[in-house]
Parts: structure tokens; sequence; C-alpha cells
């Protein structure tokens, strides 16, 4: 018994489309958060702050360099996601996946650069969830692309079905 292939049932792929708008909304909203979250320790070198309230000698990473980019890209991804959640898959959403895949390059940047700055032994959980959803972010984006290229491409060719042999009553005279 032959399985059936999920790559040909297009309704599975929009299933599928529309779990990577779901995850990139998480990643968008996780972004969003941990920019408010602190990114760096106050407490001493080699020690990991796992407060989430800012400390009083410390600043959040809006009053820094990285604090503007890092909040661009939490808002475009979150943008991303609400367009792939609202529109159907067509021949530019393939578009939308490589800019999610994209904004997680970017915002693994962003909190690179931020973790060189301080020190890369002195995060916060801002910059832990930062990076980390930066990381899930690329994969996220290159399978919503892969799934938008395969509905509008309309999926792998079928393979044709061997046919019968024709029954003894109907078979031609030998």
């Amino acid at each position: 018994m032959k399985r059936p292939d999920r790559l040909r049932d297009p309704r599975r792929l929009r299933r599928d489309w529309t779990g990577d708008a779901v995850l990139t909304l998480v990643a968008g909203g996780t972004l969003v958060g941990a920019v408010f979250l602190p990114w760096a320790n106050d407490d001493g070198p080699g020690w990991v702050n796992f407060s989430l309230s800012q400390g009083g000698e410390l600043n959040g990473v809006l009053d820094t360099a990285w604090g503007t980019p890092a909040l661009a890209v939490a808002v475009v991804v979150l943008a991303a996601g609400l367009a792939m959640l609202l529109t159907r898959p067509r021949r530019s959403s393939i578009l939308l996946g490589v800019l999610v895949a994209a904004c997680g390059v970017v915002a693994f940047g962003v909190a690179q650069d931020a973790a060189d700055s301080i020190g890369f032994f002195d995060p916060g959980v801002g910059m832990y969830l930062t990076t980390l959803v930066a990381v899930l972010l690329v994969p996220i984006g290159l399978a919503a692309a892969l799934v938008a290229w395969l509905i509008v491409r309309g999926g792998p060719p079928a393979t044709p079905a061997a046919t019968p042999p024709p029954a003894p009553e109907n078979a031609p005279p030998s």
C-alpha cells in the first residue's frame, strides 16, 4: 500500500502556510517582548540576568543603539506574520517567507552585535530570547517560502497510475 504524498494535497499545504503564519506571529510577539526585557547583566561579569524587569543602573535596549533596529525587526516580523495569516499563498508570497528568514538573520545580527559590545558573558533574558527566536525564524521563513512555492507550482507532478491489463473477455484476439 502506497502512502499518500503530503506534498500533493493543497489543503495540507495551506494548513502548513497557516501554521507558518502563526509561528511567525508568535515569534514576532516574542521579539517585541524581548525588546522590553533586560539585554545585559548589571550584577557582575559572568552572571546571567534572569530578571524580567530592568535594573536601576541598567538601560533597556531601547536606550541603546540596538533598540531601534531590534524593535523595527520585531514589527516587520509581526507584519509579515499577519500578512501571511490574512492572505492565501501566491507567487509573491514566496517573498514573505524569504523576508521572515531575512528578519531572522538581521535579528541575530543585532543580538550578536549587542553581545559583542557588552561582553557575551553578561547577557540578559531579552538577548537570549532575541537570539533564540532569530535562529528559529530562518527555518520558519524558508519553510513558508517552500510551501508557497509548492502551492503556486501545484505540488510535485503526480505519477501516472499503472493501467490494469484488459479483462479476458475484452482482450484483443491473439
